[in-house]
């Protein structure tokens, strides 16, 4: 949404650099590889020299010239013994762009592994942002590599000048939902405006009616079941679902108006309780928010989540799921991840997704005692993952000098759920709402280094990618599988 100038696909821009007195066929071979292996990919665009750089002046104007041309990363390829403020000086000017350096390692005496080594602990010492690799002229695994870091690139980039909107505030006194925005700016350039819930209604106003209608229409139509009365009396209001997309499409519109890149919306008691005017919840508009290639949106007001969720989202250009730590099983080695009732239907398994009341507790949630009435008549996403499926999870934690991305990389399955829970218990296990069980090798590493009970969830392995995105950042990375 930002005006900034943005590449539709991530742009390279690649410095062969070498010596004049020593031997280039490194060098040279290297750049015809780099023309047919990333020249060659639709997916990125790269520029490259026709001849190696040898002095300061011809790496400078190059630099120069890839920053006008809107590169996101800047590959330096090492291919010789060289003097280290050939590259330095050029990452130094770059002021935090993306830099990685990939030291040759073909031929032993020629110098380039070993100056690489010296140019990584130089830009260390120099708390330059950048990612070190080394390898063959020729490695299929280290361009695999590069290419991962260059989306990682991309994403960096795409960042800056984001809005992220918080709607309400901090919700029941969830500390971990905020962030220090003077430090979170100045790290990933993002804005964070703040809005009351009145803004969105008011946009309710002005939505396309018979559009909303199509769209209520298309998602029962699509619901493997709409469960709308219980036995015990939970019901979903006939309205309920026409009034989801009502507010979906009055979301979209206030995204347009605000310039709005992601929301973290303070849904309880505010969009659940019948006393202040809407008592729906947000779970189906959020589900469709999150479909969105434009958009995310958090629960809770949770601003770590949804920049986690737009992160993961940029990398794997696919859905992301918002979901909470639920309960672990140590016996099976499952965790249970749910969300309290939205949720990308794109990621339910074949069995697809339920529609069910939202739960008559989730009302009563952070409301004074004469206000409680366990009645939101609105309606709640159920549905599970796809099973041994691959995924990554991600939370953004800490200010300052604590700040930090969790993540960790494991495989799906169903939910573990204990057969004597209560069946009148309607939140035992999440099983009403959407979410997955995850595998963890050792699920009390990940506990102790989680920053907070809400996670990004998208299917894929995204760890390299996020390896290099926090180089690029200069912050640190916990990585649990």
């Amino acid at each position: 949404m930002s005006k900034f100038n943005r590449n539709a696909k991530p742009k390279m821009g690649i410095l062969p650099i070498a010596k004049t007195n020593q031997y280039q066929g490194n060098i040279r071979n290297y750049i015809e590889v780099a023309r047919r292996t990333f020249g060659a990919d639709p997916e990125i665009e790269i520029m490259v020299p026709d001849e190696p750089l040898f002095d300061m002046d011809e790496i400078m104007e190059t630099c120069t010239a890839m920053e006008k041309a809107n590169c996101d990363m800047f590959l330096f390829v090492i291919g010789s013994w060289m003097y280290t403020s050939l590259v330095t000086t050029a990452v130094n000017s770059l002021g935090g762009k993306p830099c990685v350096m990939y030291g040759l390692c073909d031929e032993i005496a020629n110098g380039s592994l070993g100056v690489s080594v010296q140019l990584r602990y130089v830009m260390e010492e120099m708390k330059l942002p950048f990612v070190y690799m080394y390898g063959r002229i020729d490695d299929a695994e280290r361009a695999a590599d590069i290419k991962k870091a260059l989306r990682a690139a991309w994403t960096k980039n795409d960042m800056a000048g984001r809005n992220i909107a918080l709607i309400g505030g901090k919700c029941m006194m969830m500390y971990q939902t905020q962030v220090n925005e003077f430090n979170w700016k100045k790290v990933f350039g993002i804005d964070f405006p703040q809005y009351d819930h009145v803004e969105i209604f008011k946009e309710l106003e002005n939505i396309d009616e018979a559009e909303a209608e199509r769209l209520a229409r298309q998602f029962i139509d699509n619901c493997a079941k709409v469960n709308w009365k219980l036995e015990n009396g939970e019901k979903i209001n006939e309205d309920a679902i026409l009034s989801q997309m009502r507010l979906y499409l009055a979301y979209k519109r206030f995204q347009e108006l605000y310039d709005v890149d992601m929301f973290a919306t303070k849904c309880m008691p505010e969009l659940v309780n019948k006393c202040y005017g809407y008592s729906y919840g947000a779970c189906l508009a959020t589900a469709l928010l999150n479909e969105e290639e434009s958009t995310i949106a958090a629960c809770e007001g949770d601003v770590p989540a949804g920049v986690s969720m737009y992160i993961l989202k940029k990398l794997a250009h696919a859905p992301v799921m918002f979901a909470d730590i639920s309960r672990l099983n140590e016996q099976n080695g499952v965790m249970n991840f749910f969300n309290c009732g939205s949720g990308p239907v794109s990621m339910a398994n074949s069995l697809g997704y339920r529609l069910w009341p939202i739960p008559p507790l989730v009302p009563d949630e952070a409301v004074a005692k004469p206000y409680l009435n366990g009645d939101s008549g609105g309606a709640c996403i159920e549905f599970e993952f796809e099973g041994d499926r691959t995924v990554t999870l991600l939370r953004l934690g800490g200010n300052d000098d604590t700040l930090r991305f969790h993540a960790a990389v494991a495989k799906t399955s169903l939910r573990v759920n204990n057969d004597e829970e209560d069946p009148n218990n309607s939140f035992a296990g999440g099983t009403r709402w959407p979410g997955c069980g995850i595998r963890l090798e050792d699920p009390d590493s990940f506990l102790r280094n989680a920053t907070g009970h809400h996670y990004a969830i998208v299917y894929g392995d995204f760890s390299k990618e996020l390896e290099y995105i926090c180089g690029f950042y200069g912050v640190k990375l916990v990585m649990d599988r």
